[in-house]
This record gives C-alpha cells, structure tokens and sequence, in this order.
C-alpha cells in the first residue's frame, strides 16, 4: 500500500533466511541469516546496521519495541534519522497469571520503557496499546493510535472449493471459527467448553480452529467427548502469491479467505485486555463477514458494536460465550444484520487507508528530524 502511495519499502530482518528463499514480493525483503549464540539485540544489530550501509534509508519503522525498536534507536544515535515503534502485544503487555510479557522481565521493561520513550514516534493498534506505551512513559504528543489494516480484497473473493468436504463435515454442519496460535491467554480452552452448551441447541455446530500448537487442546476435546465436533487445521500458511497480493497462476486457492467466507461466525476469546492488541483475524473475519463473538477486552472493543456487527461478552466466561453463539446461530435476521455491519465497519481498516496514516506520520518525524 505505500507502493501505491509512492514511496520506496524495504523489508530487513524477518526469519527464514533458507526456508523461504524461493519466495517473491514486490518489494525488497532482506531476509538475513540468523547469528547463533548471540542476544536477540546483538543480531538485529548486525543486520540493521549492514542493510542501512548497503542501501541507505530515510526512517525506520520497527515492529515490535524489543528487539526492533531498542536496536534501531541505537542506529539513530549515530546516523540521527528518525525511528517509529509499533509494539504488537507481547512487547508492551503484561499477564503475570500466564507469564506473558516481555516487560515481566525487568532488564527487556527497562529497554523496552527507554525504546517507547525515546522514540520520534510511537503507534498503538488499539486503545488499550496506547494506555500501556504511555503507562511505560512514551510522550504523549508522540503518539499515535493507527490500527492494524486488512487486505479487503483478499477477504470478498467468493468461495469457490466445497470448504465443508475440504474439512471432513457434513454439508449442513454451521462453521464456527478462530484462528492464532495457541496460547492459554487466547481463551480457546473457554470456546471448546461453550461448545458442549451450544452442541444441545444446535447440534449441527463445528467449530474450526485454525493455527499453530493447537493440539494442546487434544485431552480437553476428549474429556468433553468433541473430537468429532471440533476440527483442528494446524497452521494455514498463505501461499507465496497471497502474500505478494498477485493472482495464483496455477489456480491454488486461499485457504484461510476461503474458511472464513464460508463461516458463519467468528470467535474471539482472549481472556484480559492484555491478552490482545488488535487482532488482525478478527479484522480478517469482519471483512469476509463474519459476525463476531468476542470477550470484551482491548482490540475487541475498539471494533465490535454490539447487536450491530457482534456480541461482546465477559473474559473466561463459559456460559456467556455460548449464550452469545447461539444468540446470533438461532436469529438468522440479525445474523444477516451483522454481516452486512462487520464489513461496513472494517472498510475504514483497509490497507490503503492504515498507509495513508503511517505516510503522513513519517512526515511529521521527518519534519522534525531532518536528513
């Protein structure tokens, strides 16, 4: 999207310096090799360090405050241009309860504080993201509440396989679907047990759980008898050309888009505010349109409206999640209703829009920090 806009974009750091070695985008991304036995600080170091000597640059915008963020600043104390953090969740929140949060950590909370503090500018994807950058002590005139964006077109593509055959489930089954990496804050243990309340209404229900480590859930789909009710995909990964947002010449189809079209609800179970920044799958879901049942934590709130676009229910509660499914399952008119809203409301999170508002904030850091 800021290619659209004009703008040269050059992507350094990410992983996978072999793995994905064959893969193409139509930008630069510099995928370097990772240096073993060195701290996280150390590597990105390295590599950010080379990347800007190699070929030059006018602003970093750093993913995450640590490492990312912290190491730029550093490059920014010799070359004086200026760096724009964006924390995503783990970096900036913390859930003692769960050990999550790198700020649990005193020696990363002193370098992530020192990062959001000294930063030219410092974005929150959400309400609650920007209460914790300026609890950590970011300038309040620095920063900016800019959300995640979403790939619209990617998400209104009709469906075009039988996802029902594709999943093993009988052509009548009702989707219901999450996606992310397991994790215990995500409240996917709280869907599975709403499951066996929402099953007695509706016992053509399955629910998809899309992501990483989700086998974790294995002994509790046992213990509550839903093996045969609760379909776990593993991880979906995009496809090369998905990503580099081109047409797929061999006809492969976009697995993820295609789920979520044919879905009838999404759901979305974090279990505090700091469980999630803004979450991009729930994004995606609204602009396939799905309506959204969601715990009313940070990110959720920001989006959902209830009785327009979804349900918002308490965190960790069981009986609530599965009394907000079955109230949009069994009102087909209000179902229609929230679709028509979810992608109403995620139209102002496109990618063109969320680019727009990153190009004008580098400008401001530039006005002020000039080459």
């Amino acid at each position: 999207a800021l290619l659209a806009l004009g703008h040269s974009v050059r992507v350094t750091g990410p992983a996978g310096f072999w793995k994905h070695r064959s893969v193409r985008m139509p930008y630069p991304v510099h995928r370097w090799p990772t240096l073993r036995g060195l701290w996280p600080e150390q590597v990105a170091s390295l590599q950010l360090q080379l990347d800007t000597a190699l070929w030059g640059y006018d602003i970093i915008h750093a993913h995450n405050t640590y490492p990312c963020g912290y190491t730029a600043l550093k490059l920014r104390s010799r070359r004086g241009r200026p760096v724009v953090i964006t924390p995503h969740g783990r970096d900036i929140n913390r859930i003692p309860e769960v050990g999550h949060g790198l700020r649990l950590d005193p020696l990363l909370d002193r370098k992530i504080t020192e990062a959001v503090r000294r930063a030219d500018r410092v974005t929150a994807i959400s309400s609650h993201i920007r209460a914790a950058v300026l609890e950590a002590g970011a300038p309040k005139d620095r920063v900016r509440l800019i959300p995640n964006g979403v790939d619209l077109a990617r998400f209104s593509r009709p469906v075009s396989i039988d996802v029902r055959d594709w999943l093993g489930v009988a052509p009548d089954a009702r989707l219901l679907i999450t996606v992310g990496r397991y994790q215990p804050r995500k409240g996917f243990a709280h869907i599975v047990r709403a499951m066996s309340t929402v099953l007695a209404t509706e016992p053509r229900a399955r629910l998809v759980i899309i992501g990483d480590g989700s086998e974790a859930l294995m002994p509790l789909l046992r213990e509550l008898d839903l093996e045969d009710k609760v379909i776990l995909t593993g991880p979906i990964m995009p496809a090369a050309h998905v990503l580099a947002g081109q047409p797929d010449p061999n006809g492969e189809p976009d697995h993820l888009a295609q789920l979520l079209g044919a879905g009838e609800l999404y759901l979305s179970a974090g279990i505090s505010s700091d469980a999630e920044g803004l979450s991009l799958a729930v994004l995606e879901a609204m602009a396939a349109r799905l309506p959204v049942v969601a715990t009313a934590i940070s990110g959720a709130t920001d989006v959902i409206d209830p009785d327009r676009n979804g349900v918002l229910v308490p965190p960790a509660d069981t009986q609530a999640m599965a009394q907000g499914i079955l109230r949009v399952l069994t009102q087909p008119a209000l179902q229609q209703h929230m679709r028509e809203q979810a992608r109403d409301t995620v139209s102002a999170f496109s990618w063109t829009a969320v680019a727009q508002r990153y190009a004008e904030l580098y400008q401001e850091a530039l006005a002020e920090r000039p080459r």
